[in-house]
């Protein structure tokens, strides 16, 4: 065997020696704005009475309401799970 050989061997494996590891930067979790903030719940009419299709668009405002901050919460708790497996 040459005596070059070893040497062409020894250079050309440390062309595939590892680099530095890369630097690693954690974030902190910014929560999107829009979760952050519900509809608004509907107001009450001025008057005092209601009728029943007052009554019934306005329990389906409420609910409609609910459902937007019920969401958005269920959407906040899982970026916080998330969070916890780190």
């Amino acid at each position: 065997m040459p005596p070059t050989l070893p040497l062409c061997c020894a250079l050309l494996s440390s062309a595939c020696a590892p680099t530095a590891p890369p630097e690693i930067r954690l974030q902190p979790l910014r929560l999107p704005d829009a979760l952050l903030a519900c509809a608004e719940a509907p107001a009450l009419p001025a008057s005092g009475r209601l009728t029943q299709g007052q009554v019934a668009e306005l329990l389906l405002a409420y609910d409609a309401a609910h459902a937007d901050c019920a969401g958005r919460l269920a959407a906040v708790r899982r970026l916080n799970r998330a969070g916890e497996g780190e």
